[in-house]
């Protein structure tokens, strides 16, 4: 079997395909037919990202349903995910199931059946009311859904049978417990996948040339060299970057300080880089204003299009769109 992880991914990678499919159908969200809304897959995600149930509504109503609303922006995170968290949910039951077999009942596991399985991981981890990887560590060691040692699984299986002796998990617990972890995996896919993908669509339907982060060798910069999420046309002769970032409030301080230094790098090694940032999630107005001072744009992802054809300009000579030039060098004391 594979891990949830892995399980999801496939699930988000089909939900692309499906966002894709119902942008080109909807005419990007302004048009609803009843024959396109008979895909099943089409018709949960536009529902879905339109803050409406999709579960038990019928092409006919779901056309009625998004009529209604149509001044309510659609959620791209929102419509993908729906499917996504939907499969999951369901393949969960199907992992705890062999968790459940294995253990007979969360009453005794093995070190070998532990090891053999390492998939199950995370039902183990909920099963046992573990809080968190790092507790996870602390206990047992290096673990991972992909592998676990001999040496982890007898950790795991001498704690868990002290555990089973004393508690029974209940399935709804196991649920509960593991819509955290299934919650950070969809996070993860969201803004790894989705809003990249929606990018990388918007620089190819307008013919910019780009190399992603998995083929990037490494973009220089004043201090280091790393790779951005894309490199405009390429790595050796850039002109342009963009990194994707989804935050939350909780997070956007940090992560503003983490893409500013990363744009300052960069912009300070290549004066004539556009530097930009797609922004999703819940960024702070604060952030967003002081990441304006660095980035050239700063924009959401439903703006890629657009940002796009910008660069697009900027290829092609229209310096106006450039911003911001960093001048930024380290050189020893007493150099000239």
């Amino acid at each position: 079997m594979r891990t949830l992880y892995e399980f999801a991914t496939e699930q988000m990678l089909v939900s692309i395909s499906t966002y894709f499919a119902a942008v080109e159908k909807t005419e990007h969200f302004t048009s609803f037919n009843t024959e396109d809304l008979e895909d099943d897959d089409i018709r949960l995600l536009l529902l879905a990202g339109k803050a409406i149930d999709p579960e038990g509504v019928s092409p006919t109503q779901a056309q009625r349903e998004l009529e209604r609303v149509h001044s309510v922006a659609f959620d791209v995170e929102q419509g993908a995910s729906y499917s996504v968290y939907r499969a999951s949910r369901a393949y969960i039951r199907q992992l705890m199931e062999k968790a459940n077999a294995l253990s007979a009942g969360y009453t005794s596991v093995s070190p070998n059946d532990i090891a053999s399985n390492a998939y199950l991981l995370p039902i183990w981890q909920a099963a046992l009311a573990i809080q968190s990887k790092a507790q996870m560590k602390t206990l047992f060691g290096t673990v991972s859904d992909q592998h676990i040692s001999v040496r982890s699984a007898e950790k795991i299986a001498t704690y868990a049978n002290n555990y089973f002796a004393d508690h029974t998990p209940t399935d709804s617990q196991i649920i509960e417990r593991t819509a955290r972890t299934l919650e950070g995996i969809v996070r993860d896919l969201v803004g790894r996948l989705l809003f990249e993908s929606i990018v990388k669509r918007a620089l190819e339907d307008v013919g910019v040339p780009y190399v992603p982060e998995d083929e990037c060798s490494g973009l220089s910069g004043v201090i280091y060299s790393h790779r951005p999420d894309f490199v405009i046309p390429n790595e050796r002769h850039p002109l342009a970057f963009i990194e994707v970032r989804k935050s939350s409030s909780r997070h956007a301080s940090l992560y503003a300080k983490d893409k500013m230094f990363s744009a300052i790098n960069w912009k300070g090694a290549h004066q004539d880089m556009l530097g930009i940032i797609v922004t999703e999630g819940e960024w702070t107005q604060e952030s967003l204003m002081t990441m304006a001072k660095v980035f050239d744009y700063v924009v959401p992802v439903s703006r890629s299009i657009e940002l796009a054809e910008n660069i697009k300009n900027y290829i092609e000579g229209d310096n106006s769109i450039l911003k911001w030039i960093v001048n930024f060098s380290i050189r020893r004391n007493g150099e000239q």
